[in-house]
């Protein structure tokens, strides 16, 4: 049976873990990355020096019988490197929103052409505004950079000595044509950025290149070994949870993240209101309707409650959805999809003096959800019904905020058997790309599993949803 290593490089954690054809996960290890310096910045050198460790781990218990690896990594990083394979500085992750002027002057030269070629507008936490940013602030910097890379790319770089991008972070780049898949060298060269500073794109599912002799020393690999270039984190986390034509996954973590895939073209629709990525799947499109906070509101407000995590969804499940219940509106980063406004605007409507902390941690469990619902319907009513809802992270873990979701959403509910999802849809790649399916749509029909889970919506949580749109 074959066996792959697939790689997941998080702003917080890097996993890797071994699966077979089968979608098991056998093994899996991780480290942590320190954030607390700078949460914006990152040493990719640490990115590839904990990889290297992990996967001394990893092939030590395998005996290296390792066929492949396949990576994943966080999306819309800036990361220059230079002539000789160093960084030029550490890499502006997708957190960091300080290209704002930028991403104001791309909207206005542009528009709609942005829509229609790219599928986004510009926001900051995109790559081509830090870019455009670090070219007037820092040119130096920009004129050191041989090539930008995303996280996983870097790792990849490292362990082949080849540069390549996939399409879906291509597309997380904002300058990808959606229509083929190639650089839009007529609209880079308008912004007087040099293509010869972009990767060349790749498939998902193809070899990159192969583990070379110095990589083989560091990471206990064979030399020669496949490396398959993968996907950014939200295509393989879509991959992972199963979503198809008529599954959506909504996931709980830093941010609230929604994911559905459609058939090209249909982001058209959605072009403005989500956001519009390829997929790792060249047949699919990729849709994210999203809330900055998402889980950090949780932190946030049990931090200045002076409560723990653990005692603020304790006490969000010891309430019942009610009417009596005020509303928290969780912009406190921005509002996301579908108004693209990212200035901090968070707030409650209908707050009372007898209202107790109970009651607040309850509502802010159903507010933060009640943007991926307004995200969900939108959907719904561009690109079709969508009949069922993968919970992941938090709203799966967590019992309080897995019984919102169940009681907010009318879609039938279903649990992964294993939630470890972009790095299962990692593997899902992985394995097409060394010729186990035909395709990435078959292999994850056969990988990726999921159970269903009774939770049924409620009319309390249906008359609550209409209020929060109401005073939106």
């Amino acid at each position: 049976m074959a066996s792959i290593i697939a790689i997941d490089l998080g702003t917080s954690r890097i996993k890797t873990a071994v699966f077979d054809e089968t979608g098991k996960m056998s093994i899996i290890r991780s480290q942590r990355l320190d954030r607390a310096a700078s949460p914006d910045r990152q040493d990719a050198e640490a990115w590839y020096a904990v990889t290297a460790r992990l996967l001394r781990e990893l092939t030590a218990e395998t005996g290296n019988q390792i066929d492949a690896l396949v990576l994943t990594g966080n999306m819309h990083a800036l990361l220059g490197i230079d002539a000789d394979g160093k960084p030029v500085e550490p890499a502006r992750l997708w957190s960091d929103n300080s290209a704002q002027t930028q991403s104001e002057e791309l909207n206005r030269r542009f528009g709609d052409t942005l829509l229609d070629r790219f599928g986004c507008r510009a926001i900051p936490v995109f790559t081509l505004p830090k870019i455009m940013q670090m070219k007037e602030e820092q040119p130096e910097s920009y004129r050191k950079s041989a090539v930008f890379l995303q996280s996983k790319d870097f790792v990849s770089f490292r362990l082949t000595g080849n540069f390549a991008i996939d399409p879906t972070d291509a597309s997380g780049v904002l300058g990808m044509s959606l229509r083929d898949s190639q650089w839009d060298a007529d609209f880079f060269r308008e912004l007087g950025i040099d293509t010869g500073k972009l990767p060349p794109i790749l498939p998902s599912a193809s070899v990159c290149g192969k583990v070379t002799a110095a990589a083989a020393a560091e990471t206990g690999l064979r030399e020669g070994t496949p490396v398959v270039t993968g996907s950014g984190d939200l295509s393989s986390a879509a991959l992972g949870s199963g979503v198809n034509d008529r599954t959506v996954s909504l996931t709980l973590g830093t941010a609230g993240q929604l994911l559905a895939t459609g058939s090209p073209g249909t982001g058209a629709k959605l072009a403005g209101k989500l956001f519009v990525f390829a997929h790792a799947d060249p047949n699919r499109e990729l849709y994210l309707g999203s809330v900055p906070s998402g889980g950090f509101s949780f932190e946030w407000f049990a931090r200045t409650h002076n409560i723990s995590m653990e005692e603020f969804f304790k006490l969000a499940q010891s309430v019942p959805l009610t009417a009596d219940l005020p509303l928290f509106y969780p912009y406190i980063l921005g509002k996301g999809a579908p108004s693209m406004d990212y200035t901090p605007c968070g707030a409650w409507q209908g707050l009372r003096a007898d209202h107790s902390l109970k009651e607040l941690c309850r509502a802010a469990v159903f507010g933060t959800l009640c943007p991926l619902r307004i995200c969900c319907d939108l959907l719904e009513s561009c690109a079709g019904p969508r009949s069922e809802l993968v919970l992941q992270a938090l709203a799966c873990r967590e019992t309080a905020v897995r019984e919102t979701a169940g009681a907010l959403f009318p879609q039938n509910k279903l649990l992964p058997i294993n939630s470890e999802a972009s790095l299962l849809g990692a593997a899902v790649i992985g394995f097409t790309a060394i010729g186990q399916y035909p395709d990435i749509a078959e292999a994850a029909k056969a990988m990726v599993k999921n159970q269903p889970v009774e939770l049924r919506p409620s009319p309390e949580a249906e008359r609550l949803f209409r209020r929060f749109k109401t005073a939106l």
